[in-house]
C-alpha cells in the first residue's frame, strides 16, 4: 500500500492540491461532503468586464499541469500534463491561431507532468524534469523543432527534480533551479525540497551546476529581471513524511549570472506559494495570490511589488477575489490579466471562473469578462495579435481535466462600458443542491 501511495506521488505530484480544499475538510472532521455547483448573479462589483471571452477549439485530451509555450510563428505548442486518467502523458499538440484548431504534433520521449518549457533563441522548445509514470523526479530533457514537429533527447540534468523553475538568461542559456525530489525510502520527510540550480547551454547541450539557493523551494516563480538577473519568489518547504506537510514561505533569492551565485533579497509581506508573478513594463515584478502559510492556509487576494532599484516589496491593489492556481499574462496594453483558479477562505472552496485585471498605472485591479468554464491547473498563452489563450485544467473536483479552451479579447474602454456579462461559477462545500459526491 505504501509503494501505491509514492507511485500515485510520482505520476501526480502536481495533483497534491487537487482536492486540497476538501481534503481541509475531511481531514479535520472526517465526513463526507455533498460538491455543489452554483451558479451566482453577477454582483456590482463584477459588472464591467473590460474583454470578452470566446470559445476555440479543443484539445484532443484533457490536461490539467501542462506547459503552452508560444512559438516564433505564433502558434502554440501544449505538452504533458495529466490526463483524466491520473497518468502523465508525453503527447503534445499545437494551436494554430490563424484556424482555432489543435493539430497533433510529436510526442515527447518521457511522459511529464509538474515540468517546464523553455522557448529558446533559436526557436526550439526546452522541457526538462517532471514526474513520469514511473519516476518521481526525472533529470531528463528534450527539444522541440517546430520545422519538423519532433523531440530530440538531449543532455540530462545532473539532478532530478520536479515542480522546479526554468528561466531564459540574457546569454541564451537556461536556468533551472529548485523543486522536489522523491526520498524512498523514507521516514521523516518523504519529499525533499532543494535549493540546488543547474544551467543549460544550447550551444553545447549541456548541463552544469550553479549555486545553491539561500532557501530550497518548490512550488515557486522565477523571473528575469531588466538587469539581467533572476528573482526566485515564494513557494513551499516539505517538513514531514506527507505529501501535503509543507509550509509555504515569503523569502526572495536573486541570481547574479555574473558569479553564479544566489543571495537573499527583500521578504514579501506575507508567505506565498502556488501563487503568480509577472515582470510590469516598469522593470518591476508583480506578485498575485497564491496560499499563505500550510496545506491548511486560504488564498489570499493581496499582490505586491517587487522593485530591482531598493529590493523592497511594497502592497498594491488587492483583487477582487483570493485565488490560487490562476493564470497570469501581462497584455500587448501592460495591464496583467488574471483568470481562474481556485480559492479557500477558511469555510468554503470553490473554482472560478472570475478573471480580472490589474492596471500598473494605477495599481489596482478591476473586473473583466469570466470565462465559461471554470479552470484551476490550465495554461495561458499570449497570441500575437494581443488575445490569450487559455486551455485545459481542472473544473471541479472530479479530478477529470478539460480539453476545452477559451480565447480572451481585451476590449477598447469605450467597449467595455457597454457590457455587463460577468458571471461566476463556484464548487462550494458547505452548501447542498445538485450534487457529486466525494467520499473521505
Amino acid at each position: 500500500m505504501k509503494n501505491q501511495i509514492q507511485l500515485i506521488t510520482a505520476i501526480t505530484p502536481v495533483r497534491q492540491s487537487l482536492n486540497r480544499s476538501l481534503r481541509r475538510h475531511t481531514l479535520t472532521i472526517g465526513v463526507t461532503f455533498i460538491i455543489t455547483t452554483l451558479m451566482l448573479s453577477a454582483a456590482a462589483v463584477w459588472a464591467a468586464p473590460q474583454g470578452t471571452w470566446s470559445s476555440t477549439g479543443s484539445m484532443s485530451v484533457g490536461r490539467f499541469v501542462f506547459t503552452a509555450t508560444t512559438l516564433q510563428n505564433g502558434k502554440v505548442l501544449v505538452a504533458g500534463g495529466a490526463t483524466d486518467t491520473e497518468i502523465a502523458t508525453a503527447t503534445a499538440e499545437l494551436y494554430d491561431p490563424a484556424t482555432g484548431a489543435f493539430s497533433a504534433t510529436g510526442s515527447m520521449h518521457d511522459a511529464r507532468v509538474g515540468f517546464s518549457a523553455i522557448r529558446l533563441s533559436n526557436g526550439k522548445v526546452l522541457v526538462e524534469g517532471g514526474a513520469s509514470n514511473t519516476v518521481a523526479a526525472l533529470a531528463s530533457a528534450e527539444l522541440y523543432d517546430p520545422a519538423t514537429g519532433t523531440w530530440t533527447v538531449t543532455g540530462g540534468m545532473n539532478q532530478g527534480r520536479q515542480q522546479h523553475s526554468a528561466v531564459l538568461l540574457r546569454n541564451g542559456n537556461v536556468l533551472v533551479s529548485g523543486g522536489n525530489i522523491d526520498r524512498t525510502p523514507c521516514a521523516d520527510v518523504c519529499v525533499t525540497t532543494i535549493g540546488g540550480s543547474e544551467i543549460y547551454d544550447p550551444s553545447t547541450g549541456q548541463w552544469t551546476s550553479a549555486g545553491e539557493m539561500t532557501i530550497p523551494r518548490s512550488f515557486f516563480t522565477t523571473t528575469l529581471l531588466p538587469n539581467g538577473r533572476v528573482l526566485a519568489v515564494g513557494g513551499r518547504v516539505h517538513t514531514g513524511p506527507d505529501y501535503f506537510d509543507y509550509k509555504a514561505i515569503a523569502f526572495a533569492d536573486l541570481y547574479a549570472p555574473a558569479t553564479g551565485k544566489w543571495k537573499p533579497t527583500g521578504t514579501m509581506t506575507i508567505s506565498r506559494e502556488d501563487h503568480s508573478t509577472v515582470l510590469l513594463n516598469n522593470g518591476q515584478v508583480l506578485a498575485i495570490g497564491g496560499t499563505t502559510v500550510d496545506f491548511n492556509g486560504v488564498t489570499v487576494a493581496s499582490t505586491e511589488l517587487y522593485d530591482p532599484a531598493t529590493g523592497a516589496w511594497t502592497a498594491t491593489g488587492t483583487m477582487l477575489q483570493g485565488r490560487e492556481r490562476q493564470t497570469a499574462t501581462v497584455l500587448q496594453n501592460g495591464q496583467v490579466l488574471i483568470a481562474g483558479g481556485d480559492y479557500y477562505d477558511g469555510v468554503n472552496a470553490g473554482f472560478l471562473t472570475e478573471c480580472e485585471l490589474y492596471n500598473p498605472a494605477v495599481g489596482t485591479w478591476s473586473v473583466t469578462a469570466s470565462m465559461t468554464t471554470p479552470r484551476y491547473g490550465a495554461r495561458a498563452a499570449l497570441l500575437r495579435d494581443g488575445r490569450v489563450l487559455e486551455a485545459g485544467g481542472d473544473t471541479d473536483f472530479s479530478g477529470i481535466p478539460t480539453a476545452s479552451a477559451e480565447l480572451y479579447t481585451p476590449l477598447t474602454a469605450a467597449q467595455g462600458m457597454n457590457r455587463a456579462d460577468c458571471g461566476t461559477t463556484l464548487l462550494d462545500a458547505t452548501t447542498a443542491g445538485q450534487t457529486n459526491e466525494i467520499n473521505k
